[in-house]
């Protein structure tokens, strides 16, 4: 299939995503802690500078501003280990007109180096970090044979590679912050899209995807000057019928994806179109 009908179909499959942690390929279960620039690991565009918040994630780009998906509630924000009601310590909250986002500013600044914001996109093929929290990966890859003929497709945990048709990352209960590694797949209007990708040339060495609660998460692009934020993560796509770990809770809209398959797809939201109006919004030098 074309890759532009590929993202027109990932769009009708697009659920928000609500609480859980990115997963990883390369080590699951891992890469809880800011990448090192060691041992193959990219360099730290910024890991002290993400939060957990109620629903999300979100990046703290300076001057007690921070960034997240205008769909994540943020009712709470952990500082230091403690959730914090925001009514406690926020003083107003903006929203971006041109993108699902939104500004939260905290009334007292952190002691935190600013994240810049890149002015052009990136080119398709980039490598990108992406970091988000949510809930706790399982720290291996999780294999299936899965029956296409029936419906449901009938998906078989196997215990190993051999035989199966399909593999992932599974999640289980709590968060935590983590990184990951992808490439550049599309650039699509006001979408950047990330394809999860089995091990092989095309694959990054962690190669990661979206699943709940990264909405609000951070993608980091280099540039001549440095790592700079270039995307937010906002949904996924390309489900697979039956996907095991996506649920619909009881009484909701919104699906909770516990888990990253080869074959989805993560759905940001490319920021340098609207770097001017948060610019313009925070008063920072982006």
């Amino acid at each position: 299939m074309p890759f532009f009908r590929t993202i027109v179909a990932a769009l009708c499959l697009c659920s928000p995503l609500s609480s859980h942690a990115l997963v990883n390929a390369g080590n699951p279960g891992g890469n809880t802690t800011a990448p090192t620039g060691l041992d193959g690991q990219p360099e730290d565009p910024g890991f002290a500078n993400m939060f957990v918040v109620d629903g999300g994630t979100a990046v703290y780009l300076g001057e007690g501003w921070l960034l997240t998906a205008n769909h994540v509630s943020a009712k709470w924000i952990e500082l230091d280990g403690v959730r914090v009601p925001s009514e406690q310590v926020v003083d107003k909250v903006k929203r971006v007109k041109g993108a699902d986002l939104k500004l939260i500013h905290l009334k007292e600044a952190l002691d935190l180096p600013a994240v810049k914001i890149a002015a052009q996109p990136p080119e398709v093929g980039a490598e990108v970090i992406m970091i988000g929290a949510g809930r706790i990966s399982e720290d291996k890859l999780t294999f299936w044979q899965v029956d296409q003929s029936t419906k449901p497709w009938a998906w078989t945990e196997l215990p190993d590679a051999k035989g199966a048709n399909m593999a992932g990352v599974l999640s289980k209960g709590g968060y935590q912050m983590a990184w990951g590694t992808n490439r550049i797949s599309a650039v699509q209007g006001k979408w950047l899209v990330t394809d999860f990708s089995p091990p092989s040339s095309q694959a990054t060495p962690f190669e990661a995807q979206a699943i709940s609660q990264d909405s609000g998460g951070a993608m980091f692009a280099y540039t001549d000057e440095g790592w700079k934020l270039i995307g937010t993560m906002v949904t996924v796509g390309r489900l697979l019928p039956d996907q095991p770990g996506v649920v619909k809770p009881e009484k909701s809209n919104t699906l909770v994806v516990g888990s990253g398959v080869f074959g989805n797809l993560t759905m940001s939201l490319l920021l340098p179109p609207v770097r001017q109006e948060i610019i313009e919004i925070t008063g920072l030098g982006l």
